[in-house]
């Protein structure tokens, strides 16, 4: 099983992971540029693919992703996690150069996808729900209220119960 991590930096989200990052000194097997096009990975090779803290560095998600999908093969599993637009983390970090909501994911199911690459597949989104911290109180209410409806919850509660990251899994159709 061919598992990915792009955008590794030190930490890989699995040990037995092949890392991609641009840093000398990450944990990265492969030293690239992930803003050049093609990745050096050959197409439909990785079951898993993790973008952990990744997409809100690229200015180009929509190619990234394409690039995702390139080297996925049918089926597999893609786990992202970024920060949710709301959670000071998305702002703080200049490098940041989107922000990005719950239904941010909606855009690369499989029939938006396709317009997008023109051609055959996207995704599916497998499960996706908001991380928030560890404020008892607070971030329990922000929690509660996303449960019952996530936009209700962005639409008028984002900004006073900050969530943290979104953490979506996406599979892969081809």
């Amino acid at each position: 099983m061919l598992i990915l991590d792009i955008g590794c930096g030190k930490h890989k989200q699995e040990p037995a992971a092949i890392g991609l990052d641009r840093q000398p000194g990450s944990d990265a097997d492969i030293l690239c540029e992930l803003a050049q096009f093609p990745w050096p990975i050959r197409d439909n090779c990785a079951e898993r693919i993790y973008l952990s803290h990744f997409l809100e560095h690229q200015s180009d998600i929509l190619r990234v992703m394409a690039e995702v999908h390139r080297i996925a093969k049918p089926g597999a599993e893609v786990v992202i996690v970024t920060p949710h637009y709301s959670s000071p983390d998305s702002y703080t970090d200049p490098t940041h150069v989107v922000h990005l909501g719950f239904h941010s994911f909606d855009y690369f199911v499989q029939t938006s996808f396709e317009n997008f690459t023109y051609g055959a597949g996207g995704f599916r989104i497998l499960d996706r729900r908001l991380a928030f911290g560890g404020n008892f109180l607070l971030d329990n209410l922000g929690r509660m209220i996303a449960k019952i409806s996530t936009d209700f919850y962005e639409k008028h509660f984002a900004w006073v119960f900050p969530a943290r990251n979104i953490h979506c899994r996406l599979g892969v159709v081809k």
